[in-house]
């Protein structure tokens, strides 16, 4: 499946959107998304300055990271990004990602990320 990085989301909606997935049955009949993966709320500047969220549905997973410089920054499916778009009423910017482009970025975060599976 091909993925993309919307990147520069807004703080308000980025955590609208991360809400909004973990709390409700939000596309048919498909079950909610679950966060397995959340920056440490022990870390002192979570939410601060920087946060990270991994949401799962069966096989799919997106990832989230906020800072306080840039935004926000959401990994997903074109499925999934069409989906949410058309849910919250955006359009999504594809510019360059500070840390979605890491494909490692869990295991080299790993010692400030809680694993909630």
């Amino acid at each position: 499946m091909e993925t993309r990085i919307a990147t520069h989301i807004e703080t308000k909606l980025f955590y609208s959107i991360i809400k909004y997935l973990s709390k409700r049955n939000w596309y048919f009949s498909k079950p909610k998304w679950k966060i397995t993966i959340e920056y440490s709320p022990k870390i002192f500047d979570k939410g601060m300055d920087f946060d990270f969220y991994q949401l799962e549905n069966n096989e799919e997973n997106i990832l989230f990271v906020w800072t306080n410089w840039f935004g926000g920054e959401l990994k997903a499916t074109t499925k999934n990004i069409e989906i949410i778009e058309k849910k919250f009423g955006v359009s999504f910017e594809f510019g360059a990602p500070e840390f979605l482009h890491n494909t490692n970025i869990i295991e080299d975060m790993k010692e400030l990320l809680d694993f909630k599976k």
